[in-house]
């Protein structure tokens, strides 16, 4: 995997010069981050190809649509979480046109769902995650949820694999406090 290029610019500032239409800005935030957010939806998606059609959607959807651009939080956090759920949507879709032909599609709920509590302690874990500040909880996510190394969160954030690691055990030991109960 290649180094991503590092942002010129603090992000902010960053999203409003793509917003106003500044080309050289919106190469940069494709050059830094495109690489790092590839890998990711390859994870998901087993082919490079298909990645690479996501995120290629996704920037084209961004400069699209750059005047309404509205980024909280980080521009990174932003366009991980685009892309983690453009992939999700793509097996979506593949796993409906495999697995239900439009005439065979099941009427009865499938009996093996999960239980109320379950469902209740996967929410808190999802609200436990939420909750975590912003750059721990990227890196949890890419880390946990996305299967990758720390070295590949760190080529991709351009952060320290120390950083990486120590954001990580800040994460986990913020989870355990907060679901102790449902830990047991």
């Amino acid at each position: 995997m290649t180094t991503p290029h590092r942002l010129p610019y603090r992000a902010p500032e960053l999203v409003e010069r793509i917003r106003g239409g500044d080309e050289a800005a919106f190469e940069a935030l494709f050059r830094a981050l495109a690489p790092g957010l590839t890998v990711m939806a390859g994870r998901y998606v087993r082919s490079r190809a298909v990645a690479e059609e996501i995120v290629q959607d996704l920037f084209f959807d961004v400069w699209s649509r750059r005047a309404e651009l509205a980024v909280d939080g980080s521009i990174t956090s932003y366009l991980f979480a685009a892309v983690r759920n453009r992939a999700l949507n793509h097996l979506k879709r593949e796993r409906r046109l495999v697995e239900w032909p439009p005439a065979e599609r099941p009427d009865d709920p499938d009996a093996t769902a999960p239980g109320e509590s379950e469902l209740l302690d996967a929410l808190e874990l999802q609200d436990a995650i939420a909750a975590l500040p912003a750059r721990c909880r990227l890196i949890f996510t890419l880390s946990r949820q996305h299967d990758l190394s720390y070295g590949e969160i760190a080529a991709s954030l351009s952060l320290s694999v120390k950083t990486v690691e120590t954001q990580m055990g800040r994460a986990l030991r913020a989870l355990r406090e907060r679901l102790r109960h449902v830990l047991g």
